[in-house]
């Protein structure tokens, strides 16, 4: 199997986005992981130009699962496989920031950003790809889930997710916050 790309992302190009202004803002903001995006049919709003709300969401979970691909394969794809764990999003939250066309081309980017008990935080970002125009932010609890219930992310997962983020990720307590977005 090639590991390099074992489920081509829809609408995302593995490997270096190429440059842009885009590029440099989510770079500045301390996103080390950016791929270029585009829009694929069923994106579009069917009575006007403009990208659904729907978009920016498969966006999202296309940027996860290319880097996943990217970064974190083979070993994280076997292991959950080999195991009969799924990795699932058990809240997603969406801001969405300012309208996108079906026309633009958009940069995207992931980081983990915490680890809160058995789950991880996950943040994301689109924006246009040469005025660097925001166009959505994503957060993402993500869990994996065993036949047994919720498991704890292996300590060899995140050590290798620190390597791709430059540094370990942080912990923070385990209490349950309300449900809702950030204050």
């Amino acid at each position: 199997m090639n590991w390099s790309d074992p489920w081509p992302p829809e609408g995302i190009r593995q490997g270096d986005p190429a440059p842009s202004k885009g590029v440099d803002t989510l770079r500045a903001e301390g996103y080390r992981v950016v791929f270029d995006v585009e829009t694929r049919p069923g994106d579009e709003d069917r009575y006007q130009d403009h990208l659904n709300n729907n978009a920016p969401v498969r966006m999202f979970n296309e940027l996860r699962m290319a880097y996943v691909a990217g970064h974190l394969a083979p070993d994280w794809p076997r292991f959950v496989r080999r195991s009969g764990n799924t990795v699932v999003v058990r809240e997603l939250h969406v801001q969405y920031e300012t309208e996108g066309w079906m026309h633009e081309h958009f940069v995207g980017a992931t980081a983990w950003r915490a680890r809160r008990g058995k789950s991880a935080l996950v943040e994301q970002r689109l924006v246009e790809a040469e005025t660097a125009r925001p166009l959505a932010r994503g957060w993402v609890v993500q869990l994996l889930v065993s036949p047994e219930g919720v498991a704890v992310f292996p300590d060899w997962a995140w050590d290798a997710i620190a390597a791709v983020e430059g540094a370990p990720i942080p912990e923070w307590p385990a209490d349950r916050r309300p449900w809702g977005p950030p204050p």
